[in-house]
C-alpha cells in the first residue's frame, strides 16, 4: 500500500488542523480513565464516558499530544493514589472505569468503524481534541491545546 502521507516537515498547524476539524468543533463534558494509549501516529488516545455512561475515545492528534501529557499523568497518578488506598484499606484494585477525571474538551466528533466478529460493521465515535480544561489536585485549572488554525 501506498504511504500517502506528507513528510512531518511539509504538515503546517493549518494543513494538521483543515484535516483533523472539518466539521468545526464544540464543546464538551467528558469523564475521562486513566485507559491512555499511543497510536501509530503518536497521538493519545484516552477512553472516555459522554452522556452518562457512552463510552467513547478521546483523541489528542499531532502536536497537541505534547501537550496533553498533563492530562495522562493526571491520569495515572489518580489511578496510583486509587490502588495506594485499597492496598492500605487492604481491598480489591478499583475497576479503571469507576477512576475518572472531568475534563472540558473543545472538539470535533469522527465516526470509526471496526468489523467485528460477525463480519458487520460496528460504528463508534472518536473525539478529536483541540483545546481542554480539567483541575489538577492543587485545584488549580489546567488549560491545554490551541483552537484550531483555519
Amino acid at each position: 500500500m501506498q504511504n500517502r502521507r506528507r513528510p512531518l516537515i511539509q504538515i503546517t498547524p493549518q494543513w494538521e488542523d483543515t484535516g483533523l476539524f472539518k466539521k468545526g468543533t464544540g464543546e464538551f463534558a467528558v469523564e475521562l480513565v486513566p485507559d491512555v494509549t499511543r497510536n501509530s501516529r503518536q497521538d493519545i488516545v484516552v477512553k472516555g464516558y459522554v452522556n452518562a455512561g457512552v463510552e467513547v475515545s478521546v483523541i489528542f492528534p499531532g502536536r497537541r499530544a505534547r501537550e496533553a501529557v498533563a492530562v495522562e499523568r493526571r491520569l495515572k497518578t489518580l489511578l496510583l493514589r486509587a490502588n495506594r488506598k485499597a492496598a492500605s484499606d487492604k481491598q480489591p484494585e478499583p475497576s479503571i472505569s469507576s477512576i475518572r477525571l472531568p475534563v472540558r474538551i473543545e472538539g470535533s466528533w469522527r465516526p470509526r468503524f471496526q468489523r467485528c466478529t460477525s463480519g458487520w460493521d460496528k460504528k463508534s465515535f472518536q473525539l478529536l481534541a483541540a483545546r481542554w480544561a480539567f483541575v489538577d489536585h492543587d485545584g488549580m485549572t489546567n488549560l491545554g491545546g490551541n483552537p484550531p488554525v483555519t
